[in-house]
C-alpha cells in the first residue's frame, strides 16, 4: 500500500489479499532481479561475424521493445533459452521458474520504465518534453523444446506429471485444445470511491482466476476527528476510471498419443489474457509455458467483498496453469524433432528408385502379403492415405481436401484392424475409435453447458485436425452418426448451428475406415453392392475401397500359417520391422507432408483424361450399381500425387498416374465387379454359357421364379448350382434381369 496526491494504491496479490512489506532479503533479491533483467534487455544481441572477424552485434530484445511501443502494441516476448546463455539473465531466468507469480509482475514493471525511456518525448514540456504514458505491458515467455539437452532448457511435461511439486513453478506443457470459452474482461485496475469522505483507492488485480476484495472501512475521514468517521463499507467502484484487460479460459488435454491405455485422458484449464486471448480454437495443438498455480477460487471468480468465515479454510485447492506464452503448432503439424542430418538422409532415400517399394514394405511389416495378393495392394493404398495428396485453394475461396480417405471391407479375421493401429503408430497425428463407441457428438464436436453458458468442445476428427482418423467397425455406427461425418469427409469442415453456437471447425484430416459386409462375412452368392450396408452418399467420399477376402487356398492358407507360427514362437525376426522402422518412417512422411507439394504435369493430366471417360464407359455398359463420378476422378490425382510425394517430387508424372489408375482399379472398381473378377478361365466360359440358358428360359418381358430357374439350368443344361445362382446374381447386376416378389425375377425388353 502506497499513497501519492491524496490516492492510495493497494497491490492484490495472487489470492486478492494486500501485499506485506517485503523483508530486507527480498528487496535485495527483487532489485537485483530489477537490474539484471533491465541490463539484460538493453545489452542482449545476435552475434554475428562482421568484416575483419569482428563480431557485430543486433540488440534483440531492446530493438524488438522500441517496434512494438511504437505502434502500440505493449508486450514483448522473452526467451528462456536467451536468458540462460547470458551472464547477467542467468538470475533472472532462476527467480522467474522458481516463483513466476512474483517475479513476472516484477519484470513487466521494468518493461514500463524501459518503455518510457525509449519512447521519443513531446515536446510540450518546457523541461524537455515528457515520456508518452504506457498503460501496461505484457511479458510473454518463450521457450525452445526441440533444443538438445543444454543446460538450462526446460523439457515440456505431459499434463498427469504436473504433481504438487509442480505448484507455484514455471512448467511448459504441450496438448490439444478441446474447448474455448468466450473472452471476458477482468478489470486490472479498481478504483474506489469512498460516498462519504470521497477518498479515491486503486486495487491492482494480478492475473489469473483472483478477485478484489473491497474494503469495508475508510480511514480517509479519521483525520477531521472521531465524529467525522465515514460508516462502513463507504466503498464504491468508479467503472469509468478503471482498466480492463482481456481473460479467457482454454482446456487443454493431454495428446492421444501420449494417454496410456485404459487411462481416460486428462486435461487442465488455462488462463490466457491480454494479447494472449483468441490465439487458438477446438483441435488446436499448442505449447503453453506459464505458472502452476494451486488456488481456492474458481474460474467464476469475480469483484467481491468477502464470502463469510471460512474463506480461505479449503484444504483441496483448484489447479490451474496461469499462461505466459504460447505457442501455436501451424496446420495441425506435430511435434516431431527432425535434426539436420535426417534431412540431409532423407533427401538422398527420397534418390533411391525403389523407395515407393521400400515403403511398402514398411507399412505393417507384420502382416504378411504374396506377390498377387489384395493385401500387398492395401499396403500401397495405406501407404498413399499416410502421406496424402495435395491441398488446394481456389481463387474464389474454396479449397480442395488433399487428404485420401479409404474403407476395408472384408471377412473377420483378414487383419483389417492391424493395419488401422499401424496407421494410428506411424502417423504423426491420429485418434483411433471404434464405430460402436462413437456417436455423431463424438467424432465432430458437443455442445457442453457449464455455469457460464454452452462451450464448444471438439470432437475426434477436430482433435485429429492435420492427421488421420481409424474408425474400426464402420459398419456399426448408427445410421444417422454416419450422415454427420459426410461434410467432414469431402468439405472437412464441421459447421455447428445450436444453442446459439453458429461456427465451423476444420476436420483436415484423412479418414481409414474397416467394416464387415452386411451378413458378418462375404458371401461369393450374393453382388458385392448388396453386401455394403452403406448409403451411396459416404461410398463416394471414400477414394479407395477393397473388399478383402477370406480366400480358402491351401498353399496360401500354410503359408500364412507358417508365417503366424514364426510370429508367435518368435523365429520370425526380420519380418517385425521393414526396411524403415516405425520411427524412422514416421518421421519421413511428416517431412514430406510438410516440404513437398506436387502438381500434376500437362502430359499426366492428358492420360489422367483417357483414363477417367474409359472408367466411366466401362461403368456404363456394366451397369455397377457403386458411383463413379467427378470425385473418383480427384481421387485418382490425390493417388498420384501421394506417389510423387512419397519421392520429394514436385511435378506428377505418367508413371505416377499410371499407378494410381492401378491402384483404383484394383481397389474400387474392383470391388464393385468382384463377381466377375475372381473367375478363372473356364469358369468364365461356363458362367457365359448359363447367361444364354437363362435368355433362352425366360422371354423378353417374362417372369419366373428363382428356384425354378436354378433347377432347370441344373438338371437340363448340367450346370453346378452355384454357378446357376452367380449367373442370376450377375445378370440382375447387369440389369437384365430385375427382382419381383415372391423370389422372381423378370427379364427386362
Amino acid at each position: 500500500m502506497f499513497q501519492d496526491d491524496g490516492v492510495v494504491r493497494v497491490v492484490e496479490g495472487p489470492e486478492g489479499a494486500g501485499s506485506m512489506p517485503a523483508a530486507d532479503g527480498n528487496k535485495f533479491e527483487n532489485d537485483q532481479v530489477r537490474s539484471k533483467f533491465k541490463k539484460f534487455i538493453k545489452e542482449f544481441a545476435y552475434s554475428t561475424p562482421g568484416a575483419g572477424g569482428i563480431n557485430i552485434g543486433t540488440l534483440k530484445y531492446r530493438d524488438q521493445l522500441q517496434q512494438n511501443c511504437s505502434r502500440g502494441d505493449y508486450w514483448l516476448k522473452v526467451n528462456i533459452n536467451d536468458l540462460n546463455t547470458h551472464e547477467d539473465g542467468e538470475i533472472v531466468a532462476h527467480a522467474l521458474q522458481s516463483n513466476p507469480s512474483e517475479f513476472v509482475p516484477l519484470c513487466e514493471s521494468v518493461l514500463v520504465e524501459l518503455c518510457k525511456e525509449l519512447l521519443p518525448r513531446d515536446a510540450e514540456d518546457e523541461e524537455g518534453g515528457r515520456s508518452k504514458e504506457v498503460p501496461f505491458m505484457q511479458m510473454q515467455l518463450a521457450c525452445d523444446v526441440d533444443l538438445e539437452d543444454d543446460f538450462g532448457t526446460m523439457k515440456p511435461k505431459l499434463i498427469r506429471q504436473l504433481t504438487s511439486g509442480e505448484v507455484e513453478k514455471l512448467v511448459v506443457v504441450q496438448g490439444i485444445c478441446i474447448s474455448v470459452k468466450k473472452a471476458r474482461h477482468k478489470a486490472r485496475k479498481v478504483v474506489l470511491k469512498c460516498s462519504s469522505c470521497e477518498n479515491i483507492r486503486e486495487l491492482i488485480i494480478a492475473d489469473g482466476f483472483c478477485a478484489a476484495h473491497v474494503p469495508q472501512a475508510c480511514d480517509g475521514g479519521s483525520r477531521g476527528g472521531a465524529s467525522d468517521k465515514c460508516p462502513p463499507n463507504p466503498f464504491v467502484v468508479v467503472d469509468d476510471l478503471c482498466d480492463f484487460v482481456d481473460d479467457q479460459t482454454l482446456k487443454l488435454q493431454e495428446l492421444p498419443e501420449h494417454v496410456p491405455v485404459g487411462e481416460m485422458p486428462r486435461s487442465f484449464d488455462l488462463h490466457v489474457h491480454h494479447y494472449l486471448v483468441d490465439k487458438c480454437w477446438p483441435g488446436t495443438r499448442l505449447t503453453a509455458i506459464g505458472a502452476f498455480v494451486a488456488s481456492e477460487r474458481s474460474a467464476g471468480a469475480n469483484l467481491s467483498t468477502g464470502r463469510g468465515k471460512n474463506q480461505g479454510t479449503d484444504t483441496v485447492k483448484y489447479s490451474y496453469i496461469k499462461v505466459m506464452g504460447l505457442e501455436v503448432a501451424q496446420g495441425g503439424k506435430a511435434a516431431l524433432d527432425i535434426t539436420q542430418e535426417e534431412e540431409e538422409s532423407f533427401g538422398q532415400i527420397a534418390k533411391d528408385p525403389d523407395i515407393r517399394q521400400k515403403i511398402y514394405s514398411s507399412i505393417a511389416p507384420s502382416i504378411r502379403a504374396s506377390e498377387k495378393d489384395v493385401i500387398q495392394d492395401v499396403k500401397a493404398a495405406l501407404a498413399c492415405l499416410l502421406f496424402g495428396g495435395s491441398r488446394k485453394y481456389l481463387p474464389d475461396g474454396t479449397r480442395m481436401r488433399g487428404d485420401i480417405n479409404m474403407l476395408l471391407l472384408g471377412d473377420p479375421g483378414t487383419a483389417k484392424s492391424q493395419f488401422l493401429k499401424f496407421a494410428e503408430k506411424v502417423a504423426p497425428i491420429a485418434v483411433y475409435t471404434s464405430g460402436k463407441g462413437s456417436s455423431a457428438a463424438g467424432l465432430t464436436a458437443a455442445i457442453v453447458r457449464d455455469k457460464e453458458g454452452f462451450a464448444l468442445e471438439g470432437g475426434a476428427m477436430v482433435l485429429a485436425d492435420g492427421g488421420i482418423v481409424c474408425i474400426d467397425e464402420f459398419d456399426k455406427m448408427n445410421v444417422n452418426d454416419r450422415v454427420a461425418i459426410h461434410e467432414a469427409m469431402e468439405q472437412q469442415t464441421i459447421s455447428i448451428a445450436k444453442a446459439g453456437i453458429t461456427t465451423m471447425l476444420n476436420t483436415r484430416c484423412s479418414v481409414l475406415a474397416a467394416a464387415n459386409p452386411k451378413f458378418g462375412t462375404y458371401d461369393d452368392l450374393a453382388n458385392t453392392a448388396d453386401q455394403m450396408d452403406f448409403e451411396s452418399t459416404i461410398l463416394s467420399r471414400f477414394d479407395m475401397m477393397f473388399l478383402v477376402k477370406d480366400v480358402r487356398d491351401p498353399d496360401r492358407d500354410y503359408m500364412l500359417c507358417k508365417h503366424m507360427v514364426g510370429l508367435h514362437s518368435g523365429e520370425i525376426i526380420e519380418t517385425k520391422e521393414g526396411p524403415m522402422n516405425v520411427l524412422e518412417l514416421r518421421k519421413y512422411l511428416s517431412y514430406c507432408r510438410d516440404r513437398c507439394d506436387p502438381r500434376i504435369s500437362p502430359e499426366a493430366a492428358e492420360v489422367l483424361k483417357n483414363a477417367y471417360v474409359s472408367i466411366r464407359q466401362h461403368m456404363k455398359n456394366e451397369g455397377d450399381s457403386i458411383p463413379i463420378t467427378v470425385r473418383q476422378l480427384e481421387a485418382i490425382i490425390r493417388i498420384s500425387e501421394s506417389l510423387a510425394k512419397m519421392e520429394l517430387r514436385d511435378e506428377v508424372d505418367i508413371g505416377h498416374v499410371e499407378e494410381s489408375v492401378r491402384l483404383f482399379m484394383r481397389s474400387t472398381m474392383d470391388s464393385t465387379n468382384k463377381n466377375r473378377e475372381d473367375l478363372a478361365p473356364e469358369e468364365r466360359e461356363e458362367m457365359e454359357r448359363a447367361q444364354e440358358q437363362l435368355r433362352k428360359l425366360v422371354a423378353r418381358g417374362g417372369r419366373k421364379s428363382i428356384h425354378q430357374l436354378v433347377g432347370l439350368l441344373v438338371q437340363t443344361a448340367g450346370i453346378d448350382e452355384r454357378t446357376a445362382k452367380k449367373a442370376i446374381n450377375l445378370m440382375k447386376l447387369k440389369g437384365e434381369f430385375i427382382e419381383r416378389g415372391n423370389h422372381t425375377v423378370e427379364r427386362q425388353g
